[in-house]
């Protein structure tokens, strides 16, 4: 998202959803009959960080509405994308700064309400070590992200059901998958967490990952 006017050329690559994921991600789509938009994607643009910042680095990269441009430092070029959402996150003094809640409420409120109707739903982050996922996803301080909005709006409608023959149980995991490895975050004592845990498929039910 940035370049720098004190660091060598740089050269710049748009990366996008492995062709596997995106197969899968259409499939997805067409599996739940009778949905409309089964698959959303968004992109957001974060603040400089320290490090950017005293490289005294560039935006290079705009929004409008929906769409995305990227242009190239070296030669002045430019190219849009079109998504579902495009988030300018840089700046809280621009007019058009996405907040958490903003973000939450184009995806969290969705996702939430497609699993609150019966459905399997899925929400993942994309994207290179600090570009700000574990921002959008969980937040720091006041600063909630989708996970802990989605987790408190989900316990206030347990909480204001008022139909006696209507039971909750809500079940919750967290896993890291790193190097390949799959970790227990909720257990990090679990003793198959150093060699990792394995991931089965049960025929009925499909995936899941053993021992989490």
């Amino acid at each position: 998202h940035a370049s720098s006017s004190n660091s060598p050329p740089v050269r710049y690559r748009a990366s996008f959803l492995p062709r596997r994921v995106a197969t899968a991600c259409r499939a997805l789509g067409r599996s739940a009959a009778g949905m409309a938009d089964n698959v959303k994607v968004a992109v957001r643009c974060r603040p400089f960080n320290s490090r950017e910042t005293n490289m005294d680095s560039k935006v290079i990269i705009q929004m409008d509405g929906k769409k995305t441009s990227i242009t190239n430092p070296e030669d002045g070029e430019t190219k849009t994308f079109s998504f579902d959402y495009s988030y300018w996150s840089h700046s809280t003094e621009d007019s058009h700064f996405a907040t958490q809640k903003t973000v939450f409420d184009d995806l969290g409120i969705g996702v939430l309400e497609n699993a609150w109707s019966g459905y399997n739903v899925s929400l993942f982050a994309y994207g290179q070590t600090g570009s700000g996922k574990s921002y959008s996803m969980v937040g720091y301080g006041p600063e909630k992200g989708i996970i802990p909005l989605a987790c408190a709006e989900l316990f206030r409608r347990v909480e204001g059901n008022t139909d006696s023959d209507v039971a909750f149980k809500v079940e919750a995991s967290m896993m890291e998958i790193y190097n390949e490895r799959v970790r227990d975050l909720f257990n990090p004592k679990h003793p198959k967490n150093e060699q990792g845990l394995k991931v089965r498929e049960n025929p009925k039910t499909g995936p899941y990952v053993d021992g989490l």
